[in-house]
């Protein structure tokens, strides 16, 4: 048979039937209403013969009431026994045999709900936006069953219309995809055709029509849920606060309210975030935050619309919005105050509220507010004082998001802002802005052939505080304006605001089925500033990049796939500084085995270095490779293991670190998963910052040394599904990571050709140790100075139980019980056994809380 052309996609239309009798949701399609429906056949091949007839066959059905969509899935199959589905917890995506059915309610080509169910029932759900991207935290509340029978198997969907947004027009047209998964064999097909290499999806939906709806109605949806508990900490034995339990008890409520059919108001009154899963351990040694991902229900819901990336699709976690700064850990700590102190962990979010959503001319809207609290911090003395000091300022953060679709949805415009206004006044925070405002306009555009793609940001930012705060903000990682050897930048103490602009644009070949490619550039200035409510690593720099891609994705002799790219960079700062010039070569490649792998070389011709002496003058810097290797196992095996490897190598500096990690997962039984994920990083680097110190003529000093640090860590996972409503998720995290510094040392000719030229190595009749700390008299200079030791070992445990049962659609009844505990020690050498004990052997926290949420709605 011939592949279909996916032009036509469009024109492939189903009309939905109403529903006359009663429909039972049990995977069966006996009642008479299916038998009534027109059935849509002519499923489409995309892998792993594109464009072949199916092996499998595939047709389904849809019905409609006043209430709610049916969608009635049959997939056929000769050899029913071998239907596999795994029972697994909610949303998780296993090596099962699927059904989805995609819902363009919109109608705009570039958003749908997409709803999923493998052959043992378990539901998945996404949010498809920008025709090709996926949010799988998306949750709506639907119900579905499953079964097998002599002919294969069937889903059975209902999706109630108050989880869809739509248009209020008389005469809808939907747009409807369904897609088909075979375990055993690969396959994938889709009702309505959809290329591999088509940079399109959404887009590609056939039409559903006939669905009347009737009456509008308001859509009202609440979360009420109540929470005891209590953790219990060890402390010293002189601490007041003792170790008796701490009770934990609180209420609130989330809501959503359909204001139309397209657009809605959510919010949350006193959320709880007890069962977000703890963030991974790490050591940081640079000047740079570590990025998490916010595991939060309520930031998760739309973030689509009100995400405003810092980049154009090049997966960089730099954004505008970063809703991790919500509820974030407060910024000042009463430990620092007094003998003996308590605060709670995170700032206290006192509501939230947002309003999202499409109209039916193409305008999506994203609005959100959140006030968090002020925090304040007991404090207590030896002496028997007690006061309270604040921690955290009361905030209040908003967000908005506005984009139009034109030009049948190739074309996207759009503008975004953020505001942060902080109630500082009497509280002693000079060091925070009282205001912070971004914003940026955004193009997104594809040709009318799906050949080329065109993108562009533009973004600026403006931060208000006192003399102190932007005084900090000027010295900040991301751009030391007091850095001595950079003309451009001028450290004012007296400023009181900052602002900066950024841009991002590119244009991409991104069809065809052999080769892509693309030009871009990326820029900010140095004022260029977002973290009070965004996430931004840099500013002060101009980069320029290329790529290119050759790609074969007709399965041959070996290959299923596989790609080969080739990408160059250069990067100056706005002093015109030419940081590096650097290339990169990779390669992807899946096997007939369904074993798929990647490598690559990069390659870093490092000219200078603006922020190794954070603050002290640009060093030159020495180029720098690295190669790595991941390969990945037939995932549809009962056991199945990923491993990475990557080796980096500074030669000029006599630095090098390798890095090892693998995961093995196995599904013991069809209803339990078990994952271990062991890892190993150890590095040797010759250039580690140290501390920067000054000495008693008021000379500043900026001491490096040469760091050998060992980290093994250990993630172990278990998921065991008793019913489809009932799990039980373990998690255990060890940790250990140690750090020993030798060859102290500092620059004298930072510039120098020679790298041996460019530093001070201290000698040891330079260097005076003495309770951890170092004093260093040089022979050539007659003051000296001193700086802390930096040996470090670091172990941590975090492990957590969570019990959860859906006792009804939306509802839930929860146990969650977590610990974590850590130790210290300051020899800086790796020793597994001791530092192991020393970390089991820590006393530490746990929490035990019982959680009932339920849900009331349509």
């Amino acid at each position: 048979m011939a592949c279909p052309n996916p032009v036509e996609a469009a024109t492939r239309s189903l009309a939905a039937t109403s529903r006359h009798g009663a429909i039972r949701i049990d995977g069966k399609l006996a009642e008479a209403d299916w038998a009534r429906a027109r059935a849509a056949t002519g499923f489409w091949q995309q892998q792993p013969q594109e464009g072949e007839p199916p092996r499998f066959q595939t047709e389904f059905r849809v019905l409609y009431d006043a209430e709610a969509l049916y969608v009635g899935i049959r997939a056929y199959d000769p050899d029913p026994a071998e239907v596999r589905g795994l029972l697994t917890r909610r949303d998780a995506d296993s090596s099962s045999d699927w059904l989805y059915v995609g819902i363009d309610s919109y109608y705009d080509r570039r958003t749908a709900f997409m709803f999923g169910m493998n052959a043992a029932g378990v539901q998945r759900d996404l949010l498809l936006f920008d025709d090709t991207k996926a949010d799988d935290s998306w949750n709506a509340v639907w119900t579905g069953d499953v079964s097998i029978d002599d002919h294969g198997w069937v889903a059975e969907f209902r999706i109630p219309l108050s989880q869809l947004r739509f248009s209020s027009r008389a005469d809808p047209v939907w747009g409807i995809q369904v897609r088909r998964v075979v375990q055993r064999t690969t396959e994938e097909t889709l009702w309505t055709p959809t290329p591999r290499a088509s940079p399109r999806f959404v887009s590609l939906f056939g039409d559903l029509t006939g669905v009347e709806r009737g009456r509008r109605q308001r859509r009202l949806e609440m979360l009420p849920y109540v929470l005891g508990g209590a953790s219990l900490s060890a402390t010293t034995s002189d601490d007041p606060f003792g170790d008796a339990p701490v009770p934990a008890y609180r209420t609130g409520l989330d809501f959503r309210y359909g204001v139309t059919s397209n657009l809605t108001v959510s919010g949350t009154i006193n959320p709880d975030f007890g069962q977000v899963e703890a963030d991974p351990s790490q050591i940081n040694l640079t000047a740079q935050e570590i990025f998490f991902a916010d595991k939060r229900p309520f930031f998760l819901e739309g973030r689509d619309i009100l995400r405003f990336d810092l980049d154009d699709g090049g997966g960089s976690s730099e954004t505008l919005f970063y809703s991790r700064r919500i509820g974030a850990a407060p910024h000042g700590d009463g430990s620092e105050l007094g003998d003996f102190s308590r605060q709670d962990a995170n700032t206290s979010i006192l509501g939230a509220a947002k309003l999202s959503g499409k109209t039916a001319n193409g305008w999506s809207v994203g609005l959100m507010d959140a006030l968090t609290a002020e925090e304040q911090a007991e404090v207590r003395h030896l002496n028997g004082a007690r006061e309270y000091t604040i921690v955290e300022p009361m905030a209040n953060y908003a967000i908005a998001r506005v984009k139009k679709d034109v030009n049948g949805g190739r074309t996207s415009i759009g503008v975004g802002a953020t505001s942060v206004h902080r109630r500082l006044k009497g509280t002693g925070f000079d060091d925070l802005h009282d205001s912070a405002y971004s914003g940026g306009v955004s193009l997104d555009h594809r040709s009318a052939a799906d050949m080329w793609t065109f993108n562009l940001r533009l973004v600026g930012s403006h931060v208000r505080g006192s003399k102190t705060a932007i005084a900090g903000t000027q010295q900040a990682f991301q751009r030391y304006y007091q850095r001595p050897d950079a003309d451009h930048l001028h450290f004012d103490p007296d400023l009181t605001r900052l602002r900066g602009l950024g841009g991002i644009g590119s244009v991409r070949r991104m069809g065809g089925t052999r080769w892509r490619g693309g030009l871009g550039f990326d820029t900010r200035t140095p004022g260029f500033e977002v973290n009070d409510v965004g996430f931004q690593r840099e500013s002060d720099y101009i980069q320029g990049w290329g790529w290119v891609q050759l790609r074969d994705q007709t399965p041959g002799r070996v290959f299923r796939e596989y790609y080969l790219n080739i990408s160059g960079w250069t990067l100056s700062t706005f002093g015109a500084e030419n940081v590096v010039n650097g290339g990169n070569f990779n390669s992807f490649a899946t096997l007939n085995s369904f074993w798929r792998g990647n490598a690559g070389y990069m390659f870093n011709d490092m000219r200078v270095d603006t922020k190794r002496l954070r603050g002290g003058p640009s060093i030159r810097a020495e180029r720098r490779h690295r190669t790595w290797l991941n390969v990945d196992s037939d995932a549809r095996k009962r056991i199945s293991a990923s491993t990475s490897g990557a080796f980096w190598a500074v030669p000029g500096a006599q630095s090098r670190g390798t890095e090892a990690s693998v995961s093995l997962v196995t599904q013991a039984l069809s209803n339990l998963n078990v994952s271990l994920g062991p890892s190993f990083n150890h590095r040797i680097d010759d250039r580690q910052f140290v501390a920067e110190t000054s000495d008693a003529a008021g000379e500043n000093h900026y001491v490096l040394g040469r760091i050998e640090q060992v980290t093994l860590g250990l993630t172990v996972r278990a998921n065991y599904t008793i019913l489809r409503n009932l799990s039980l998720q373990l998690y255990a995290q060890p940790f250990l990571s140690s750090g020993r510094y030798t060859d102290y040392k500092e620059p004298d000719q930072p510039q120098a050709s020679t790298y041996a030229d460019r530093f001070h190595a201290f000698a040891a009749s330079e260097l005076e140790h003495e309770d951890g700390r170092y004093t260093v008299t040089r022979t050539d200079q007659t003051s000296a100075f001193s700086f802390d030791a930096a040996d470090f070992d670091f172990g941590e445990l975090r492990s957590n139980v969570v019990l959860r049962w859906e006792y009804t659609p939306g509802s839930t009844l929860s146990f969650i019980w977590a610990q974590g505990r850590s130790a210290t020690h300051d020899d800086g050498q790796f020793d597994l056994g001791p530092d192991l004990e020393r970390v089991l052997d820590a006393e530490g926290e746990h929490v035990v809380l019982l959680k009932l949420s339920h849900w009331f709605g349509a």
